[in-house]
């Protein structure tokens, strides 16, 4: 970013970001495994038993391209604390090689790798969102695309004849509709409909996209968390009339698409009961403002747990084996200390986890309880 007179300012947006990125030394195996072992184990804390990490393997962000590597040999000794939906990143070192050796599930089915995390704009808190118009704040920017046009659909199409799911991140409208018409021509191209591409975070809408998201079958990886912490910076950067079709989860239900939720940890905290009092309240967790943040986008406690729970995992492709409770799934489970349909709805960010099971092994349990 460059001041009026063309300085730069030393803020740093997005690819960027690599001419400070690629001088820092990758992580060590070791200090990759601690990680991953802590991160996972703390996540059983908030009731968590399966996690989609979005994006592993890329050298650059610091994490060296063997973290594949050490999900797999975790699983392989069975020593993953919870279950892991890895995409690799579109960005990786070995990304072709790790593609042509096809979709991975472990044994124990602890962990699978069957999807691609594709990054086609930027963010919205630094203005990165690709925009179909200026921002409100910044005349004349409009936000940027990470790859042009034509690098998108190679992309995507090499990761669709590959088998692989498309999890492609777009917040900006510009983007989602160019992420959307990619799809549209892809998938008829590849007949791969049934693998379920993503778009990651879907946050800002045009009202004459929502209904492509049912169309094509296309899911919606939302963020409830980004409501609370973002509502005044959208008004900013947006005004009130693109402000409205933000994180507009109702419309998307409405127009057929299919929603799961997550918490795009470690920018935020990864407490799912803090989403769902988001999504059910649409305030932050003093339950401001009073009347709601576009009340009218507001989803039922039941579309919500479906959202972090079956949802979630019909959009990793584990419905079969997770995201319910019922004969001949896995015992994932979790023990809390109120019922979340019925306490007040302003109540419900308040709820605590007092044991997590996993494949019926217990794995967390409150240390008061």
């Amino acid at each position: 970013m460059r001041d009026s007179d063309g300085n730069p300012t030393g803020v740093l947006v997005d690819h960027a970001t690599d001419l400070v990125k690629s001088q820092i030394p990758p992580l060590s195996a070791k200090r990759i495994e601690q990680a991953l072992q802590a991160a996972t184990k703390k996540l059983t804390q908030f009731g968590l038993t399966s996690v989609h990490d979005a994006g592993i393997g890329l050298h650059d962000s610091g994490i060296a391209s063997e973290t594949t590597a050490i999900y797999q040999r975790l699983a392989m000794e069975k020593a993953l604390v919870i279950r892991v939906n890895g995409m690799l990143h579109h960005r990786s070192d070995n990304l072709y090689r790790l593609l042509e050796s096809g979709p991975y599930t472990s044994q124990d089915g602890f962990l699978q790798i069957n999807s691609v995390k594709v990054y086609s704009d930027g963010a919205l808190g630094s203005s990165g969102a690709a925009l179909s118009g200026d921002y409100s704040d910044q005349p004349g920017n409009r936000g940027l695309m990470l790859l042009t046009r034509g690098e998108l659909e190679r992309t995507i199409a090499t990761i669709m004849d590959a088998g692989f799911q498309a999890n492609t991140h777009a917040i900006g409208d510009l983007a989602i509709r160019t992420v959307l018409d990619i799809y549209q021509k892809l998938i008829a191209n590849t007949n791969t409909r049934g693998l379920r591409h993503r778009i990651e975070h879907a946050s800002i809408v045009a009202n004459e996209d929502f209904q492509r998201f049912g169309e094509l079958e296309v899911i919606a990886a939302i963020q409830p968390m980004f409501v609370p912490s973002d509502k005044e910076m959208v008004m900013v950067r947006l005004g009130e009339h693109r402000a409205s079709m933000t994180y507009a989860w109702r419309s998307l239900l409405s127009a057929g698409a299919k929603i799961c939720a997550g918490s795009d940890f470690p920018v935020e905290v990864p407490n799912p009961f803090h989403g769902l009092h988001a999504v059910v309240n649409r305030t932050n967790l003093e339950n401001l403002p009073e009347g709601s943040w576009f009340p009218e986008q507001k989803l039922t406690r039941e579309e919500t747990f479906a959202a972090y729970t079956l949802d979630a995992a019909y959009a990793s492709h584990q419905e079969t084996i997770i995201g319910s409770l019922e004969p001949g799934k896995k015992a994932d489970f979790i023990l809390v200390d109120q019922d979340i349909f019925s306490v007040p709805d302003e109540k419900i960010a308040n709820t605590r986890v007092l044991e997590t099971w996993i494949g019926g092994e217990q794995k967390y349990r409150h240390f008061e309880y």
